[in-house]
């Protein structure tokens, strides 16, 4: 049983590829895109329930994407992944109501805690991924 689909946003191809056969091994349907205009067109097909965004992107940066997503579709829970440890990204993701922030480098497991948290808070149900 899946436990739900998540949109993985990275450019860096390794990190992307990494985070994707992760989440899928431990039961979720993982999605990958690799810029912020590569993020809308796959939320428009598929809808996921959850965003892993990173900040730095080619063209868009997370927050405009997440702004584009969120202005078109009533949704998702969203975590932040960055190397950017300063209060002025933190304040924006604070301001576009993102509850967790991932540190660049972090574990496998803290993210897919925090991916579980927010599926919760969010009320995710795996059987609409």
């Amino acid at each position: 049983m899946s436990r739900g689909l998540v949109l993985i946003v990275e450019d860096e191809q390794m990190l992307g590829s990494n985070l994707q056969e992760f989440l899928r091994r431990r039961g979720w349907q993982a999605l990958l895109a690799r810029s912020g205009e590569d993020a809308l067109q796959e939320f428009e097909r598929s809808r996921p329930c959850l965003v892993l965004m990173d900040y730095e992107l080619p063209g868009m940066d997370g927050f405009e994407t997440l702004g584009a997503i969120r202005a078109r579709h009533s949704c998702c829970g969203c975590i932040l992944m960055t190397a950017h440890t300063g209060e002025i990204v933190v304040n924006k993701a604070r301001e576009h109501q993102i509850t967790q922030v991932l540190y660049k480098p972090f574990s496998m497991s803290e993210m897919e805690q925090w991916l579980l948290a927010e599926s919760a808070r969010c009320n995710c149900d795996p059987q609409d991924a």
